[in-house]
C-alpha cells in the first residue's frame, strides 16, 4: 500500500508541533524509505525531465507542463516510484518564494496606474466572484462554511507564470488585452497573502489563526516594499553593480527575496508574501531589467523545480477512481471561472467579446492555490477534507496542463491590435533604451537631424532629451507597440534595441515584423550564441557584443606585443583608435 502524499498546515510542522507556515510542506512516505537522498532526487527529476520537455514542446504544450509530467511519473503516486515526496521540501519552498519574487519584479507599477480601474475591478470582481461561487457549490454539496470557504480561495487564483509564458509565445503579452490578463494576474498575486490570512481563519483546526503580529508583519511588509523601492533599491543595487561582479548582484538579490520570506514566515503570513514584497521593492523601473537579466537563469531553475514538486503531488489513481467528481470539478473550474471573470473585465471596461478571451485565459487554478489548499486541508485526518484536498490537486494540475489550449482558444476572441492598424510609414527612427550605448546612438542620430522616439523605463534617462528639437519621448517599454507607436501615429523608419537583453530584443522584433515585414530593425546581442535568435525573430541587423570585443581586442594585443619586442613606451588607451 503506498504511502500519501501530504502538505502539512500551515501553523504546524512535520512531527505536529506549531510553526511557521510553510508554502509547500510534504508529510513522509514511508513506502519509500529505501529512495534515493541528497542530490539524487533533483538529479534524477532533471534528467527525466529532458526528454518530457522536448516532447511538450514537440506537442507545443510548453516546458512547465513537461516538468509537471515529470513529477507525477517519479512521484510516490506515479508509476516509477523514484522520488520521495520529503526530498522535495526545501526545494518546493525556495522554488515558490523565488518565483514570487520574480511575479513581484514583473509588476509594473506604472503600467498598472495607467490600467488601474481595469485592473482593481477586474482582479477584485474575479476572486470576489469565484470565491463566492465557489463557497456556495461547495457548501450546497455538504462542506461546511469554513473549508468551502477555502475551497472558493483555492479556486480564485490563476496560473501567472504559465499565462506569461503562454502570452510571451504566442506574442501577445503586449497587446492591450494581453496587458489587461497580466494586470489581472498579477493584482490576484497580491492578495495571496490575504487569502492565506482569510483561510486561516476559515480553517482554525488547520493552525492558530493569525494574531495582531501577523497584521502589523502584511502592513510593516507592504510598506517596506513601496519605501524601498522608492529611497533604497535603487541606489543599493547601483552600489552592487557598480562592483561589476555579476553573482554578487544575484546573491544580492535572492538575499533580500528569502530574507523578506523569512521574515514574512516567521511573523505568520507565510514566506510567498515577503518573497513577492521583495520583488516589488526590486523591480523599480532603473534597474529592473538588470535585476531580470541576473537571476533569469536562476528563477528559471526554481520554476522547474517548483512545478516538479507540484507533479509530485499528483494522483493519476484519483482519477480513476474518482472520474465524475474530477471531470465535473474541471469543467466547473474553467467553465466557471472563465465566465465570472469575464463578467469582471465587462464590469472593468472591456469590450464582450475581449472580456471572455481574457477571461478564458484565467480559467485554470494556478500555481499557488497549491499554497491555499496546502494550508487549509494539507495533512488533515477528516476524510472528507482528505479527499477535497486530492480533489483539488488533481483538477489544479489538469487545468494547468490545460493552460496553451485555453490561450489557443481565447486569441481569435481578442481584438486586433491597435500597433498592428497603423499602416501608413513615417521617417521617426526609434531608438529603446538609453544606457551609454543608446545615448551615444541617440546623439549621432540626432546630431545628423533624424526624427527621433526615445522609448525608456527611466524617467531620469528620458530627462535631458525632453526639450530638445526633433526628439520624442516615451517612458515605458519597448514591448508595449500599442502604447508608443500611437505617440507617432505612423509606423516607424526604423527601430535601434540598444540594451543587451537578446530574450526581449527577439520578441520585440518578432512583434515589429509581424506588423511589417520591411521594417529595418538593429538589435545588440551579448553573446554571439544569441545572434542567430535574434536573426531568425527579424532583426535584420545585429551588433554582438562579444564579437566586437574580440575584434577590437586583438589590435591592442597585437600592439603589446609589438612594443614588448622594441622596448618602446606606449600610451594607455581602452581600445584602438577608429580608421
Amino acid at each position: 500500500m503506498r504511502g500519501t502524499v501530504e502538505v502539512v498546515p500551515a501553523g504546524a510542522s512535520a512531527e505536529g508541533g506549531q510553526g511557521p507556515p510553510s508554502a509547500l510542506a510534504f508529510a513522509p512516505d514511508p513506502a519509500h524509505g529505501a529512495a534515493v537522498h541528497g542530490f539524487a532526487p533533483i538529479l534524477i527529476l532533471l534528467a527525466l525531465g529532458l526528454p518530457l520537455v522536448l516532447l511538450a514542446q514537440r506537442l507545443g504544450i510548453g516546458a512547465l507542463i513537461g516538468y509537471l509530467a515529470t513529477g507525477a511519473l517519479a512521484g510516490p503516486h506515479g508509476p516509477l516510484h523514484l522520488v520521495r515526496s520529503e526530498d522535495l521540501v526545501v526545494v518546493a519552498e525556495i522554488g515558490a518564494a523565488l518565483l514570487l519574487f520574480s511575479l513581484g519584479l514583473e509588476l509594473d507599477l506604472h503600467a498598472m496606474r495607467r490600467r488601474l480601474r481595469t485592473t482593481a475591478v477586474g482582479a477584485l470582481g474575479q476572486m470576489g466572484f469565484t470565491i463566492a461561487a465557489g463557497a456556495l457549490l461547495a457548501r450546497l454539496l455538504g462542506l461546511g462554511w469554513g473549508p468551502a470557504l477555502a475551497t472558493g480561495c483555492c479556486l480564485a487564483l490563476s496560473s501567472t507564470l504559465l499565462v506569461l509564458r503562454a502570452l510571451e509565445e504566442r506574442g501577445l503579452r503586449n497587446r492591450e488585452e494581453g496587458q489587461t490578463v497580466v494586470g489581472l494576474l498579477l493584482g490576484q498575486d497580491l492578495l495571496l497573502a490575504p487569502l492565506l490570512v482569510l483561510v486561516a481563519f476559515a480553517m482554525p483546526n488547520a493552525g492558530e489563526p493569525p494574531g495582531m503580529l501577523a497584521v502589523v508583519g502584511t502592513v510593516v511588509c507592504l510598506g517596506s516594499a513601496f519605501l524601498l523601492r522608492r529611497v533604497l533599491a535603487s541606489a543599493l543595487f547601483a552600489r552592487v553593480r557598480a562592483a561589476h561582479l555579476p553573482e554578487l548582484e544575484v546573491a544580492f538579490a535572492v538575499t533580500i527575496a528569502l530574507g523578506a520570506a523569512a521574515f514574512t514566515q516567521s511573523v505568520g503570513i507565510g514566506a510567498a508574501a515577503g518573497a513577492f514584497c521583495a520583488g516589488l521593492a526590486l523591480g523599480g523601473d532603473e534597474h529592473r531589467t538588470a535585476i531580470e537579466s541576473s537571476t533569469k537563469p536562476l528563477q528559471g531553475l526554481m520554476a522547474i523545480l517548483f512545478f516538479v514538486s507540484v507533479g509530485v503531488l499528483f494522483d493519476a489513481s484519483f482519477i480513476v477512481r474518482f472520474p465524475l467528481e474530477v471531470l465535473g470539478g474541471l469543467i466547473v473550474c474553467v467553465v466557471l471561472k472563465a465566465a465570472l471573470a469575464a463578467a469582471a473585465l465587462r464590469l472593468a471596461g472591456l469590450s464582450t467579446r475581449a472580456a471572455l478571451g481574457c477571461g478564458l485565459m484565467t480559467g485554470q487554478i494556478g500555481e499557488f492555490s497549491f499554497v491555499i489548499a496546502g494550508a487549509a486541508f494539507g495533512g488533515s485526518t477528516d476524510p472528507q477534507l482528505a479527499h477535497l484536498y486530492q480533489l483539488i490537486v488533481v483538477v489544479a494540475c489538469l487545468s494547468l496542463a490545460a493552460t496553451p489550449l485555453l490561450v489557443r482558444l481565447a486569441v481569435p476572441l481578442l481584438p486586433r491590435s491597435g500597433a498592428a492598424a497603423i499602416s501608413e510609414a513615417g521617417d521617426t527612427i526609434v531608438v529603446a533604451g538609453l544606457g551609454p550605448v543608446g545615448n551615444a546612438a541617440v546623439e549621432i542620430l540626432h546630431g545628423q537631424g533624424y526624427p527621433l522616439l526615445l522609448v525608456d523605463r527611466n524617467p531620469r534617462l528620458l530627462a535631458p532629451w525632453r526639450e530638445r528639437d526633433g526628439v520624442r519621448v516615451h517612458q515605458g517599454r519597448i514591448e508595449d507597440m500599442d502604447d508608443w507607436m500611437p505617440v507617432l501615429g505612423r509606423r516607424p523608419a526604423a527601430v535601434v534595441l540598444t540594451f543587451p537583453v537578446a530574450d526581449t530584443s527577439a520578441v520585440v522584433a518578432a512583434r515589429l515584423r509581424a506588423i511589417d515585414p520591411t521594417m529595418p530593425i538593429v538589435a545588440r546581442s551579448p553573446y554571439e550564441a544569441q545572434v542567430d535568435q535574434l536573426h531568425n525573430a527579424g532583426a535584420q541587423f545585429v551588433i554582438c557584443d562579444e564579437r566586437e570585443t574580440t575584434r577590437a581586442l586583438l589590435p591592442l594585443i597585437e600592439e603589446a606585443l609589438a612594443s614588448r619586442r622594441t622596448a618602446e613606451p606606449l600610451t594607455a588607451r581602452a581600445t584602438p583608435p577608429r580608421p
